[in-house]
C-alpha cells in the first residue's frame, strides 16, 4: 500500500471503479451505466453495463496476480483459429487512489454456463452441448506451442520435457501436501513413486495449447450451442490429456460426464485408448496433490479430505490404468 497507516486501505470497490472508469473512455464511446460484481476465484470480476444496453466484462487483479497481456494474446490465437472466445477490448496497468491494477476487458458473451445449462434441461439433453464442448477443446489442443508448463505471449512454456514441469514442477505442492497433511505421506510417497515410474511416458509427450481450467463454469451456451471458452488465466503447454484429467478431477457428473466431453473431442482428434488412460490418472495425481494447498488457501477442510481420499483411489487402482 502507498498510503499511510493513518489514511488507511483504500476500499477495493472505489479502486475497481476508479479504474473502470478511466479506461472505458479508451475503449468506449457510449457512456457507462451500471456495474455489477461477478463471481471470480481469483481476479474481481465486473459485468460493466452502458447506455446502449451493451455490456463487457472487467477483470481487475494486482499486477503481480495478473497475466492479462498474456491471455489476452492467447484469445487473439483463439479468435484467428475460429475457436469461441470473447474478444478483448481493452488490456492495461493503471494507476489509481495510490494504487497500482491491472485490468483486462472483454465483450460480455450471452448465455449461460454450460453447469447452468446441464442443471436447467437435465442430462440427456445436455448430452449435445456436452459433447459440442469436447469438439471445441480438440481444436483448442490443436493450436501450437512450444515446451511445457505456462505459456508466455508467444505460447512457449519453459520447460524442455513434460516430464520436467509435471515432476520436477510438483516439489513444493508435494512438500506443502506433506506439511499440510502429514498422515498422508504413505499414499503421497507411493503416488510420487507412480509419477516417477511413468516418466518416460511423461517426456515421450508433444506440445499442445492447453485451457488449464476447462470446465462446465468457462464453457458459456447460447440456445444449445457453445459460444464461448472464457477464462484462459491458467493456459499452459502440454499433451491434451491433462485438460481431460482436470475435468475428471472437478467436474466428471450424471449431468457433465467425462465420457460424453470424450465423444465429442474424438469427432475431431482420436486418443490412444492405453496412453489416455495413463496420462489422465497422473494428471489426475498431480492436480490432486497440489490440490491441498489451494484448499487450505480458501479455508476448505473438505476438499483436504478430498484430495487425500482422491490419491488413495487413484493409487489403488494403479494396475487397471492401462499404462
Amino acid at each position: 500500500m502507498k498510503q499511510s497507516p493513518a489514511e488507511g486501505p483504500v476500499d477495493e470497490r472505489s479502486l475497481d471503479a476508479a479504474v473502470i472508469n478511466r479506461v472505458w473512455p479508451r475503449f468506449h464511446d457510449v457512456e457507462i451505466t451500471g456495474t455489477r460484481r461477478l463471481k471470480g476465484r481469483s481476479h474481481r470480476v465486473y459485468e460493466c453495463t452502458d447506455a446502449r444496453g451493451g455490456a463487457v466484462v472487467a477483470r481487475l487483479a494486482a499486477p503481480q496476480r495478473a497475466r492479462f497481456d498474456i491471455e489476452a494474446a492467447l484469445v487473439q490465437r483463439c479468435i484467428n483459429a475460429g475457436i469461441p472466445v470473447p474478444a478483448i477490448r481493452y488490456v492495461g496497468v493503471e494507476d489509481a487512489l495510490d494504487e497500482t491494477v491491472s485490468i483486462m476487458v472483454q465483450d460480455r458473451v450471452a448465455g449461460e454456463t454450460l453447469r447452468e445449462h446441464a442443471k436447467r434441461v437435465g442430462p440427456e439433453d445436455a448430452t449435445a452441448a456436452v459433447q459440442q464442448a469436447g469438439e471445441v477443446l480438440a481444436r483448442i489442443h490443436q493450436l501450437t506451442t512450444t515446451g511445457f508448463g505456462s505459456v508466455d505471449a508467444s505460447l512457449h512454456g519453459p520447460d524442455a520435457k513434460f516430464g520436467d514441469w509435471f515432476i520436477d514442477g510438483l516439489k513444493a505442492k508435494l512438500a506443502d501436501a506433506r506439511r499440510i497433511e502429514p498422515s498422508t505421506e504413505r499414499v503421497l510417497d507411493t503416488a510420487m513413486d507412480l509419477i516417477h515410474g511413468h516418466r518416460a511416458v511423461l517426456d515421450d509427450c508433444n506440445p499442445g495449447l492447453l485451457h488449464g481450467d476447462f470446465s462446465p463454469d468457462n464453457v458459456i451456451i447460447e440456445n444449445g450451442d457453445v459460444a464461448a471458452v472464457i477464462d484462459w488465466e491458467a493456459a499452459k503447454s502440454g499433451p491434451p490429456e491433462m485438460d481431460i484429467g482436470w475435468w475428471d478431477c472437478f467436474f466428471d457428473s450424471p449431468l457433465t460426464p467425462t465420457g460424453e466431453l470424450l465423444s465429442g473431442y474424438e469427432r475431431r482428434s482420436r486418443f490412444d485408448p492405453k496412453r489416455l488412460a495413463t496420462l489422465r490418472h497422473l494428471a489426475v495425481l498431480r492436480i490432486m496433490i497440489g490440490h491441498f494447498s489451494w484448499t487450505l488457501s480458501v479455508g476448505d477442510p473438505e476438499g483436504i479430505k478430498h484430495a487425500a481420499e482422491r490419491i488413495t483411489l487413484e493409487v489403488d487402482t494403479a494396475d487397471s490404468w492401462g499404462g
